[in-house]
Formats: structure tokens, sequence, C-alpha cells
């Protein structure tokens, strides 16, 4: 995929999250909220790394600020609130999406190795 559509479906994400993070109205879905924290990290932290070809720290901790800036904000929302529990959710998410990359891509090397 070209560089700057990855950026794009990047901010679109990130606009997605946002607007979902700092909404009024939470969105009662049928799956735990942490499980939506950690999907949506698992993804966001997957888009970080192929729009912006960072390294796997920088991935992870520009992942991690996002994550607490969110937390942080929502603490100040008198209609939302942060949660350690959120924090922690969004972190395993971050770890998962970006050990699930590191997987893939070494697997995509080695077969592509051995063609």
């Amino acid at each position: 995929m070209k560089e700057r559509t990855l950026k794009i479906i990047f901010w679109v994400y990130t606009l997605f999250i946002l607007y979902f993070s700092f909404s009024p109205q939470v969105i009662e879905t049928p799956t735990s909220d942490k499980i939506n924290h950690f999907v949506a990290f698992f993804v966001f932290s997957i888009l970080v790394k192929e729009a912006y070809r960072t390294t796997y720290w920088g991935s992870f901790f520009y992942s991690l600020f996002f994550s607490v800036f969110i937390e942080v904000v929502q603490y100040f929302l008198p209609y939302r609130q942060a949660e350690y529990g959120d924090f922690s959710a969004d972190l395993l998410g971050i770890t998962s999406g970006l050990f699930m990359y590191f997987v893939i891509k070494l697997t995509y090397l080695e077969l592509k190795h051995k063609e």
C-alpha cells in the first residue's frame, strides 16, 4: 500500500479513536470495553509502524503516549473517567500488535528468502 494512503488511514483511525474517547455518549457494545481498548491499540500500533516506518520502540512509545494522553484528557472531562484498566488494556494491545507485526514480518521475510 502506498505510504500516503497508509498515512491517511492512520489519521482517520486516530480521529476515530479520539472521537469515541472524548464523546459524551458512550456507545454500548456487546463486548467488554477493555477488549475494545485492546483491539483499538492493537490496530493503532501497527498503523503507526506501517504508516511512518518507525522503529518498534518508536511505535511503542508513540502509541503509549497517545494512550496516556487519552486517559489524562478523560480524567478532566466531567462526563468521562480515566481508568487504569483501560490503560492496561491499551498497553497490552500495543505490545501484542507490535509483537504480531514482528512475527508476521519475520515469517514473510523467511518465506521470501526461501524462494
